[in-house]
């Protein structure tokens, strides 16, 4: 991952629960003695990096905007998490455009929506949504984009094991994540 366009990517190992039955999600990287956390639990988003885990570096204020923002997240992390498709009461799927389902979570008082992308196997391509974007201390809303692919079985699942991701601004095309999925297990 990195901060910036021009910044170096930084290698991290991190860890992610996703829930299957509400919205609600755990992601903790570290890297380089840092550790980031970025959440979606009880209706709000969390943002935040430690030094070594104690000293609090950055923390995203909470708010509208935040919350957004991590609901968004979570509704992106459905191509790691498949038996969230049947698990889930309050999510309500959409047919936008051809090959395009909107996902929302009608619990959701944001009104937070993710569009996938569906490939001619069944399989989603990618996700894309206008997602609010820290710059400075304002939060900016611009189109965010996911793109899952590799996939493979997990736990009887056909799961995303490699992903990017990237904002879309003004000219150019900001990709900040990459990653490849190790390891996956589901509880019951």
């Amino acid at each position: 991952m990195r901060v910036s366009a021009g910044a170096r990517w930084m290698s991290f190992t991190s860890e992610q629960s996703i829930q299957s039955r509400f919205s609600g999600f755990r992601w903790v990287a570290r890297t380089s003695g840092i550790l980031i956390t970025d959440a979606y639990e009880a209706g709000h988003g969390i943002a935040m990096s430690q030094l070594a885990g104690l000293l609090t570096l950055k923390k995203a204020s909470r708010g509208p905007e935040l919350d957004r923002g991590e609901i968004q997240r979570y509704l992106s992390s459905l191509m790691l998490c498949p038996a969230t498709l049947v698990n889930h009461p309050t999510l309500e799927w959409n047919a936008v455009a051809a090959s395009v389902l909107r996902v929302r979570d009608l619990a959701d008082p944001t009104g937070a929506w993710v569009d996938f992308e569906i490939g001619e196997n069944g399989e989603p391509t990618s996700c894309h949504t206008i997602r609010p974007r820290i710059v400075g201390r304002t939060a900016v809303d611009t189109k965010w984009v996911a793109k899952g692919s590799d996939f493979r079985s997990c736990n009887g699942m056909r799961v995303a094991h490699s992903l990017e991701v990237w904002w879309e601004i003004p000219d150019a095309q900001f990709c900040y994540y990459q990653s490849q999925v190790t390891h996956c297990e589901s509880e019951a």
